[in-house]
């Protein structure tokens, strides 16, 4: 079957040229119903049928309409499962159906999902109620279902949704009789090709495979127990069977929190690792202590974790920036909440020991703290506000000559910034070792440094789109300063004022950049810690090249990458219901670019 542009490409064989047809019809006319039904008994080929359309998707020039953007298997997961599966597709992270949904809709751009065996799902009800209905709702999504004639849940989606497109693989205009033959020669000279038509099943296969739909097992809820069994298998019966109980103990709240990344992990380590950094670090040593030691060969150690839930009432409350801090706050980490006040977390443990208050009210898009500890946020419209007290210099001469001292200007240049902008909005802002930096709507990066009495300004188009997180560091902790800045191109550029940007970007991902954090000291190692839009951590070593990656399964919203005190290099990882430290084994870093 040969593309508009007359490059080959595989049939979909079985004699099944007529559904491939159809389905790509439906797929580009818009007056088509948002959802196709795909149907048929065991061995009609449905799944093949959908892996070809796939394939097509991705090798075809005109892919446009035709591209299928994200497939979940249901077979074997609940209503989350699905979510996630669709979520980790489309390079999201959501924590609940509801949540991928608004994603969808925020988005906007045509999109086209594919679930699959919804008659084998652990709770096909549920994933019609909250997660199909939901999303024919949205105008710009196309839905492809597979699912087994006769099921209840397949009656149930026909009942629901009435003006659907219906392909019964069964049906014979779906099959030329001619091809399929040739096809089951070719396949199996042994074949009744007669006999089997129109079923493809029975030809690739001496036996007739009869799905059943799994039986939903108990689990003990035990933190080895629940990483070594089917994460997705875990997530169904804590969702769907489980007790109150169950779902609202640690353990039960950790992996609903962390289950999108639980359920991608490919070993009982990877999941161990991934739920003791969800688990609040009050909870029971017995269970933390049992999830280390399972841990033990990944390239992370927990340091320490805050819950919303935990009990001590130490949770410092949802990060929506997060930031080192310096001079007078140089042993804490600033974390900016949805309110606009900022708290003082001890890096040790993440406990909030301090809180500064913002004129502005609402969530901050940027925290930073300049050099003489002055610290500045950046609201979600543009506007750059002090929080707190500036600081004040001591002595007779601060009092007789407040111009003259070199931080004042620098204050002054960077709380009146915006009043320089013209056709662009700021975005994003982080703190130099000599200066400011600011990121703003159109792409252009702008650096303001301290330079004898004067503040210099130096601006460069980086991006395309907004820029959405900046950070910076001197090398060898004296030498010039190195600007690092992520957009929502997914381009992490690099660039040193008065010098070229790199014409390269660092990295260069498919979705937006979330936050940077970078760290550098004289006799270490400069590193880079980046959160993504999809919800992955790395930690780049910028000597060595090498870095870690480490998703924690919420939405990321911001990174903190900082030295203590005896030089143990931390990446605190702010979310909306947790917030997590974690430390590299120097033994264990690996390549992985």
């Amino acid at each position: 079957m040969p593309d508009i542009s007359g490059l080959r490409l595989r049939k979909p064989g079985a004699g099944r040229e007529p559904a491939a047809s159809a389905l790509l019809g439906w797929l580009t006319d818009e007056r088509s119903p948002q959802l196709c039904v795909l149907t048929g008994p065991a061995g009609a080929g449905k799944s093949h049928l959908l892996a070809w359309l796939v394939e097509y998707g991705t090798t075809s020039a005109d892919t446009t309409k035709r591209r299928v953007h994200a497939v979940a298997p249901l077979g074997g997961t609940g209503l989350r499962g699905a979510a996630w599966l669709l979520a980790d597709h489309l390079r999201l992270a959501a924590r609940a159906p509801a949540e991928l949904t608004a994603a969808i809709a925020r988005d906007g751009r045509h999109t086209v999902l594919v679930l699959c065996e919804l008659h084998l799902s652990r709770a096909p009800e549920a994933v019609l109620e909250q997660l199909v209905r939901p999303l024919l709702q949205l105008g710009h999504v196309r839905l492809i279902i597979e699912s087994r004639p006769g099921a209840p849940c397949t009656e149930h989606l026909f009942e629901q949704t009435r003006n659907s497109a219906v392909m019964d693989l069964m049906d014979p205009r779906w099959t030329t009789p001619e091809t399929f033959s040739r096809w089951a020669l070719a396949t199996d000279p042994a074949a009744d090709a007669e006999q089997c038509y129109p079923l493809p099943g029975p030809v690739v296969r001496s036996e007739q495979v009869t799905e059943t739909s799994p039986s939903l097992d108990s689990f003990v809820l035990a933190a080895e127990t629940m990483v070594r069994a089917d994460p997705h298998a875990v997530t169904a019966w804590l969702d769907h069977h489980a007790g109150a109980a169950e779902r609202e103990s640690d353990l039960g709240r950790a992996w609903l929190r962390a289950g999108q990344s639980l359920c991608v992990s490919d070993t009982a380590s990877a999941r161990a690792l991934t739920l003791v950094a969800a688990l609040d670090s009050d909870t029971g040593t017995d269970t933390r202590h049992a999830l280390h030691g399972l841990a033990q060969s990944e390239p992370w150690h927990v340091a320490h974790t805050s819950t919303r839930e935990g009990v001590s009432g130490h949770w410092p409350g949802p990060a929506t920036a997060l930031c080192a801090g310096t001079a007078l706050h140089a042993r804490h980490v600033l974390c900016a909440g949805h309110l606009g006040d900022v708290r003082l977390l001890d890096p040790t443990n993440g406990r909030a020991v301090g809180r500064l208050t913002s004129p502005h009210n609402g969530p901050a898009a940027a925290i930073f703290c300049l050099p003489d500890g002055t610290v500045v946020a950046v609201d979600d419209f543009g506007g750059v506000n002090l929080v707190g007290e500036a600081p004040r210099r001591p002595g007779l001469r601060a009092l007789l000559e407040p111009d003259a001292d070199p931080w004042t200007r620098l204050r002054r240049a960077v709380l009146a910034f915006p009043q320089r902008m013209a056709g662009a909005t700021l975005t994003t802002a982080a703190s130099l070792p000599d200066g400011a930096v600011f990121g703003d709507s159109g792409g252009r990066v702008h650096v303001l440094l301290l330079k004898e009495n004067t503040v210099d300004v130096t601006s460069s188009m980086l991006h395309d789109g907004p820029v959405t997180a900046l950070t910076g560091i001197s090398l060898e902790g004296t030498g010039p300063t190195v600007v690092y800045s992520g957009g929502v191109d997914g381009r992490i550029r690099v660039w040193s004022p008065g010098v070229a940007p790199m014409p390269e970007p660092l990295l260069h991902g498919p979705g937006p950049v979330v936050d940077l954090s970078a760290s550098g000291s004289e006799g270490r190692s400069a590193a880079l810690a980046v959160a993504q839009g999809d919800g992955l951590v790395q930690l780049l070593d910028l000597d060595s090249g090498t870095d870690l990656s480490f998703r924690p399964g919420p939405p990321v919203r911001a990174v903190c990458c900082l030295r203590t005190g005896a030089g143990e290099l931390r990446t605190m990882i702010g979310m909306d219901d947790c917030i997590t430290t974690l430390v590299p084994r120097p033994s264990r870093i690996h390549n992985s670019r």
